[in-house]
């Protein structure tokens, strides 16, 4: 897998999942708030792998660049601030949105933002650093590395992950 995308967003995360994983959710529904709106449902969802997302903190503009394999150290070195994902794929590709769509669930979905991955479980590794800016989400640079997995990754996260710091020095 070798994907570029760029994404601007309104809300203050990026939401992964798999179509035909989450079929099971009606169109027009609010899922963010039925079902991702506190910390206990985001993590829930995190942890078993159907959806999948991280906070980046301010909304704005993202470079996101998909890989497949582990980030090597040099990458880790130079984009620091990072979180550990996993998610299940079920029907050959995913889809990448702001959290905030996860209010109007639509199938139709902008294709530019469906990215082909085969089948199976993946753990994720989500990198990046502070913009040259020195503001979160001003042409912000995000790697994501999908490595594939035997079974979905345990994680215990209690909420959703930040991708990002209030330290400038990041």
């Amino acid at each position: 897998m070798n994907y570029d995308l760029h994404l601007v967003l309104d809300g203050l995360g990026i939401a992964l999942f798999s179509a035909k994983k989450m079929e099971y959710v009606t169109p027009g529904s609010d899922f963010f708030t039925a079902e991702f709106d506190n910390p206990k449902q985001i993590a829930a969802h995190l942890n078993q792998g159907d959806i999948t997302a991280f906070c980046t903190g301010s909304g704005g503009d993202f470079d996101l660049h998909f890989l497949s394999g582990a980030p090597s150290a040099e990458i880790l070195e130079q984009y620091p601030v990072s979180v550990r994902l996993g998610l299940e794929v079920q029907g050959g590709s995913i889809q990448v949105c702001d959290v905030y769509w996860l209010m109007k669930w639509d199938a139709n979905f902008p294709q530019e933002q469906i990215i082909p991955l085969e089948d199976g479980f993946y753990e994720i590794t989500v990198c990046t650093r502070m913009p040259e800016s020195g503001y979160w989400g001003e042409d912000q640079t995000i790697y994501l590395f999908f490595e594939k997995a035997e079974h979905m990754p345990e994680l215990s996260w209690r909420g959703i992950p930040d991708l990002f710091t209030e330290d400038e020095d990041e």
